[in-house]
């Protein structure tokens, strides 16, 4: 029974012309960021959303403040989009433009990455950038009696002009979605009344200072002599569909402004019409006070809507109508073959057949489980009732999985079966006494290691909001990687070549000092390189059993660094828990010789214990790790990853340790945070299965909270016969 396609809206002419018009705006206020680059930074932003909106989008009707997270005109609300939403967006009010890019990680989790330059008008030049990172944390739903209510802080890593605290509250009565809020900071500034955390310690009645060139840091967080209270309504009218209405008052006085340069406020009230002519957009165009004119474009999406997969869909064989014939394992192995189907060590009599499969990691586990289980029913005689298939990825193996030969003859041949009634009679066997095995290995295939397998392409992007000396940064390159997963049945070997498009990393050179012995600060000299070795390496990889692997790695890691180590993981099937640990003696890659190959005589030792959980009800994977860094730095990563049916994945990250690197504002930092996103390419035409594209929001060129990047990682090469990947694509099982 296959899953049902779901029709998707057209665009119509008006909402393309509107998009026109809105790039047009786009194009002129882009600038203040970083001149052209920062036009490029930005359009690709929203070329990656809109191009997943044009799909489809899913939409809850509330739209963003200014500055990105979901709210009112000026202030936040406690509202969420849906999980795994993404949005960017543009905005001016005086004296301020601001560009966002947003992720909603989770349901009640919203991180966002703000650029905000000091300018007037728009088409001047900006006077300062003050870069943040945001939060939004909900602590509770709304109900039938009580509110929705969310904590938020704006600028939580970022410049003390833009940093302020919040917690708010909103009720939705009909039409109508009321706010109400307390605000600390930038939010506070009204001083309504005193901080009432003061009752429970006195740092938090400290003196704040609302300006200045050292970032904000959790110290500043909810502190300060007073606090302001702000509020407002927005109202969904009922004659136009996507139309509505805002009025909010806000506790900013703009303290910070007024000491700068003189800066007179308007009003702290302010008006707006917010119109979304499609669930992908919406626009808004208000005034503050009597004075001034804001006006904001935003584009919201979800990669869950993102129209490509990571592996194309083919015709599966036919199910043969009869049993017949004797059991006959190699011609088994050859018709899977024929289809593209890794199967191996087949076996059969007269109760069961049993065999091994290699697994493509691009393809979800439950199609390709169902599509060798048609090949041994076609070939496993007519007495065979019970199918063993033991998956295998990167010579790691699974638990076998029992499939039941009638179900899929109930659903294929006599079409009264569904992937749910198989999944009835399925059993997952982890203990190895009870799996029969020969040790037979896939034999050495030079098809497979000289031949067109085994490739993708990676549309490698990474983009840096988060800079006040240049404004945003960029670096796009394309990766040519081909792994081919078992060499002689015990090694995995892998290498990729790294294309260097385009970037403006010069900036980096001009603002910034070099370290003596740098870590990733010198990646403007590997981003000078057209063509760069990314990685060549060997891993002997080995499951004890499915539940605990080992990876021993040597060769090109990563693009910057050579070395050999190892990782070992424990992950139970059926858990939502795993346990790792990894080793790398680390070479630094000389990005002076040629293609990178050198190596500057720098080494050093890292390593880290992990752990991760998966969520229940968020679908989100947690992950934490804890060890030493490559600048010899000690300190930890906590991660929130969500992945998509489709192979999209989000994750945000940060990583916070006892050496301080260099901040944009001239000061120094121990956190380095960022979030990744990617999208699968893997089903466009002439495009290799498994190839994607990602893109990559972090500061560039750190030093500290820096490890490497794992050619294998043992966690992501399970993922496959994870049982949590097996249930969520369980319906693709008849493809």
């Amino acid at each position: 029974m296959n899953t049902p396609v779901p029709s998707y809206p057209q665009i119509t002419s008006n909402a393309q012309a509107f998009l026109l018009c809105i790039q047009g705006h786009i194009n002129n206020t882009c600038r203040v960021y970083s001149g052209r680059f920062g036009l490029v930074i930005f359009a690709t932003c929203l070329t990656f959303v809109h191009g997943i909106g044009l799909v489809r989008a899913e939409s809850t009707g509330y739209s963003s403040i200014l500055t990105g997270p979901l709210g009112l005109n000026t202030v936040p609300s406690a509202r969420m989009a849906p999980a795994g939403t993404v949005t960017a967006g543009i905005s001016t009010l005086d004296p301020y433009v601001h560009g966002y890019i947003g992720f909603q990680i989770a349901q009640p989790l919203y991180i966002n990455i703000r650029q905000s330059a000091e300018v007037s008008d728009i088409n001047d030049e900006a006077r300062r950038l003050y870069p943040g990172v945001d939060f939004k944390l909900r602590l509770l739903d709304e109900n039938a009696y009580r509110p929705s209510i969310a904590i938020g802080l704006q600028s939580a890593i970022g410049h003390k002009r833009m940093a302020g605290e919040y917690l708010a509250l909103s009720k939705r009565y009909n039409d109508f979605d009321f706010t109400l809020g307390m605000g600390w900071g930038r939010y506070g500034s009204a001083a309504h009344i005193g901080n009432p955390l003061k009752a429970l310690h006195s740092h938090f009645g400290k003196n704040r200072d609302l300006d200045g060139e050292m970032p904000n840091a959790p110290s500043d967080w909810f502190t300060g002599e007073d606090i302001g209270f702000f509020g407002g309504v927005e109202y969904f009218t009922p004659w136009v569909n996507g139309l509505s209405a805002k009025f909010d008052w806000g506790a900013d006085r703009y303290e910070s402004e007024r000491a700068a340069f003189g800066f007179d406020p308007a009003a702290p009230w302010s008006a707006a019409l917010v119109y979304r002519p499609a669930p992908w957009t919406d626009a808004s165009i208000g005034i503050q006070g009597t004075e001034k004119i804001m006006g904001r474009l935003s584009f919201q999406a979800s990669p869950d809507m993102w129209p490509f997969q990571s592996s194309k869909k083919d015709a599966p064989a036919p199910l043969r109508t009869h049993r017949s014939g004797d059991a006959d394992p190699a011609q088994m192995q050859i018709s899977a073959d024929s289809a593209g189907i890794d199967l191996y060590d087949a076996a059969s009599d007269a109760k069961f057949a049993r065999a091994m499969l290699y697994m493509n990691a691009g393809t979800p586990a439950p199609r390709q489980l169902g599509r060798a289980a048609r090949h041994m029913a076609n070939h496993g005689g007519k007495d065979a009732e019970e199918f063993y298939i033991t998956p295998i990825v990167y010579n790691l193996r699974g638990p076998a999985v029992r499939l039941m030969r009638s179900d899929f003859e109930q659903a294929l041949v006599h079409n009264q079966g569904s992937p749910q009634e198989i999944w009835r009679n399925v059993e997952f066997i982890t203990d190895d006494s009870k799996t029969e095995k020969t040790g037979t290995k896939k034999p050495f295939s030079f098809l497979d290691y000289f031949g067109p397998k085994n490739y993708k392409f990676i549309l490698d992007n990474d983009i840096s909001l988060s800079e006040e000396d240049s404004g945003a940064l960029y670096r796009t390159a394309l990766i040519i990687e081909k792994t081919v997963p078992e060499f002689f049945g015990l090694l995995t070997t892998g290498g990729a070549l790294r294309v260097n498009v385009a970037d403006n990393l010069d900036n980096i050179r001009a603002f910034r000092p070099r370290a003596l012995l740098p870590v990733r600060s010198d990646i403007d000299d590997f981003a000078d390189n057209t063509i760069t070795l990314d990685k060549a390496f060997t891993s002997f990889t080995h499951s004890f059993n499915p539940n605990t692997h080992i990876a021993l790695t040597g060769g090109y890691l990563e693009e910057m660094y050579a070395g050999f180590g190892g990782e070992i993981l424990y992950r139970p099937f059926g858990k939502r828990f795993a346990l790792g640990a990894e080793s790398w003696l680390a070479l630094k890659r000389d990005p002076l010789t040629s293609m990178a190959m050198g190596l500057n005589g720098d080494h050093l030792l890292t390593g880290h214990v992990q752990a991760w959980y998966d969520v229940p009800n968020y679908d989100v994977t947690v992950q934490a790790r804890l060890g030493r860094y490559l600048a010899e730095d000690l300190g930890g990563t906590l991660a929130l990853q969500k992945d998509f049916i489709n192979g999209a994945k989000i994750e945000g990250f940060i990583t916070v340790t006892d050496n301080a690197d260099f901040d944009a504002f001239g000061g120094s930092t121990h956190a380095y945070n960022g979030i990744r996103l990617s999208l699968p390419l893997g089903s466009v035409k002439y495009v290799p299965q498994g190839s994607e594209a990602r893109i990559k929001f972090a500061p560039q060129g750190r030093d500290s909270g820096q490890s490497i990047e794992n050619p294998l990682p043992l966690y992501e090469a399970t993922e496959v016969f994870a049982k949590d990947h097996i249930i969520a694509h369980w319906n693709g099982v008849l493809d």
